[in-house]
């Protein structure tokens, strides 16, 4: 009976000093204002980053962590895991997903434009094996997922070209390993930058599309929040996306020092930085019309169940520009 006490009572003793450490540990490490995702090694979210170095997120009051993802795809699954609050993010992957598997997401702000490209591996360009996208007939493309704006631009490359996504072989790979996957078999892949710059860079790979050329002006990334901490928190929104909007004015105003700072995120050397950086068009407002085309093409290969005849009301649920507005 003595020994049943004893041990009741050491139990008793762990398990209030267990609470009483977690205490003290939630007292002194407190849950941050807001989570934010964002995309490996993404130039079109320096945005971001520069929020980060410039102190920004500081002068509104808000603390932040940030969380890193692969891509698009397993950010919005992010947000259904309740991982982040909001995010960086392509367009695609916002759209897919929220459609497909009904991940409750606004997107309220623009991030980029343009930035991506299909690039061939150098010595099958040189050869005269692949110099269009036409050659690339049977061939493996790299892409960085199925829900991703870049499989949704070599889908409209392709289509631009009068093939189809069955005539190619696609095969999914992470981005920073698509240079070294390269192949006679599967020479070509498209990603966001730097990582084509870089392959060029390396002379690992040669242009072959820019997204420009494929899609002038179209849509990239946007910054999107889950639902419920849109209802929850709209302040903190507000201030997320006011940041947002003066980081990505900051880089448009400093080019040369918002370059230097992607040279120190990415590690990389300058001149794939640069020629990375020049070709994305950093721009928060919303192109209500770009998003709308990324949707009925979405809809025209059968990538998302919803009717042409649905567009316009899901669209107005979707996007809420009063926030980049305000």
């Amino acid at each position: 009976m003595v020994k049943t006490k004893t041990l009741a009572i050491v139990v008793a003793v762990v398990i209030i000093s267990s609470f009483a450490v977690y205490g003290y540990w939630s007292t002194i490490t407190p849950r941050a204002d807001v989570r934010i995702g964002y995309l490996n090694q993404d130039l079109h979210q320096l945005a971001l980053r520069v929020a980060l170095v410039n102190g920004y997120f500081d002068d509104v009051n808000i603390t932040v962590d940030v969380v890193e993802f692969g891509n698009g795809a397993l950010e919005m699954d992010g947000f259904l895991a309740d991982q982040i609050d909001m995010g960086y993010l392509g367009a695609a992957p916002a759209l897919t997903k929220r459609l497909n598997q009904d991940i409750l997401i606004t997107v309220l702000a623009a991030v980029n434009l343009e930035g991506s490209v299909i690039m061939v591996k150098k010595s099958e360009f040189d050869s005269g094996a692949v110099t269009s996208i036409v050659n690339l007939t049977g061939k493996g493309v790299h892409h960085p997922g199925p829900s991703t704006v870049q499989n949704f631009l070599l889908r409209l490359a392709l289509e631009n070209a009068g093939m189809t996504y069955e005539d190619i072989n696609p095969v999914y790979t992470a981005p920073p390993y698509m240079e070294s996957a390269l192949t006679a078999e599967a020479p070509a892949f498209i990603a966001w930058e730097p990582f084509c710059a870089k392959a060029e860079y390396n002379d690992a790979a040669v242009v072959l599309l820019n997204s420009g050329d494929i899609w002038p002006g179209h849509p990239c990334c946007v910054v999107a929040s889950a639902n419920s901490f849109l209802e929850g928190k709209p302040d903190v929104v507000q201030k997320v996306i006011d940041v947002h909007k003066r980081a990505e004015q900051w880089i448009i105003d400093n080019p040369l020092d918002a370059i230097a700072i992607a040279i120190d995120w990415l590690e990389m050397d300058q001149s794939p930085v640069e020629n990375a950086f020049n070709r994305i068009i950093f721009d928060y407002d919303l192109n209500m019309t770009g998003l709308t085309m990324y949707l009925e093409f979405l809809i025209d290969q059968d990538l998302v169940d919803l009717q042409l005849s649905e567009v316009a009301s899901f669209m107005n649920g979707f996007v809420n520009t009063t926030f980049v507005e305000s």
